[in-house]
């Protein structure tokens, strides 16, 4: 009877009218036809009273208003539904904004990072460049000090022929130690590099077989966590379903076998925001029957924090027959 007097007001107010005018005319029982003849009699007569019609129309405008407040009580319940709305977006766009300037930032971190590597390595190769300058600069002077030693030896040579050819042998001895001393320190080197360029490519490997493990294990938990979050939206699901049938109350003209597809549309904390059946089950007591069965499960049970988004707009098949 309050689905009925809430979905058509006036029709009710029309009906009580009716019934009230109707009331009034059998109490006053007018006959236009013929004056009525008062029959003289020592009984007591009984005055009957004429309903006031100020009285109906105060009892109308009293309907009246409290219609009016009815659906102002409910314009204010959506606005404040709306309120919070907005301000859930709002939140949500806050997050979403600091979610992008941690991302900024963290890229200009590693910008900063690339830019102070290449310029270490940069730094790196200009010494090389300088220190195989000087080594160069190095034996051309040696080289130099190497032809004026013999034009030296020349020179004394034609002072003392075996004076000249024993300084020609031990110079020529000196020669072949610092010979054999800078073939070797070219060896030490060009081990040293080598074993420098066998270890920056193993770090190189070592490298890339981390980061190939660390993105095996993101797309592991990641699946993992997919898994987790689609159990954990039918438990919740089920559940919802479970609630709404709880508070479902079956109309008495209503057999087996019917279901309907409803829309709801939830807030934070599983709060019912409204109802739309976007497939009817042809028998409309039903389809209304369900809808208040979702109102009075409010609230519906929904995860908390960012689980909720999945939950906010729903699609529910109710059929109580499975």
């Amino acid at each position: 009877m309050r689905d009925i007097i809430r979905r058509n007001p006036l029709a009710v107010v029309i009906a009580v009218i009716m019934h009230i005018a109707i009331i009034a005319f059998m109490v006053i029982g007018v006959d236009w036809l013929e004056k009525p003849v008062q029959p003289k009699s020592n009984v007591d007569i009984v005055q009957a009273k004429v309903i006031d019609q100020s009285r109906v129309d105060a009892e109308v405008e009293k309907l009246k208003k409290a219609e009016a407040a009815k659906r102002a009580k409910e314009k204010r319940r959506l606005a404040d539904i709306k309120r919070k709305q907005e301000k859930e977006k709002k939140k949500l766009a806050e997050l979403e904004r600091k979610r992008k300037a941690k991302e900024k930032k963290a890229k200009a971190e590693a910008k900063k990072r690339a830019a102070a590597k290449k310029r270490a390595a940069a730094e790196k190769k200009r010494k090389a460049t300088e220190a195989k300058k000087k080594a160069l600069a190095e034996k051309k002077r040696k080289a130099e000090a190497k032809k004026k030693a013999a034009a030296e030896k020349r020179r004394k040579a034609a002072e003392a022929k075996k004076k000249a050819a024993a300084e020609k042998r031990r110079k020529a001895a000196e020669a072949k130690k610092k010979a054999e001393a800078e073939r070797k320190r070219k060896a030490a080197e060009a081990k040293k590099k080598a074993a420098a360029e066998k270890r920056r490519k193993a770090a190189e490997t070592a490298a890339r077989q981390a980061a190939e493990q660390q993105a095996l294990e993101d797309a592991l938990k990641a699946e993992l966590e997919s898994e987790r979050i689609a159990q954990e939206r039918e438990q919740f699901l089920f559940a919802i379903k479970q609630k709404i049938e709880n508070n479902w109350l079956r109309p008495t003209t209503v057999g087996d076998g019917l279901s309907c597809q409803l829309r709801v549309r939830l807030i934070p904390g599983g709060g019912v925001a409204s109802v739309t059946v976007t497939r009817g089950s042809g028998n409309g007591a039903f389809d209304r029957s369900v809808e208040k069965a979702v109102y009075k499960a409010d609230p519906l049970p929904v995860p908390k924090g960012t689980g909720f988004e999945a939950f906010r707009d729903l699609s529910l098949n109710f059929n109580p027959s499975k």
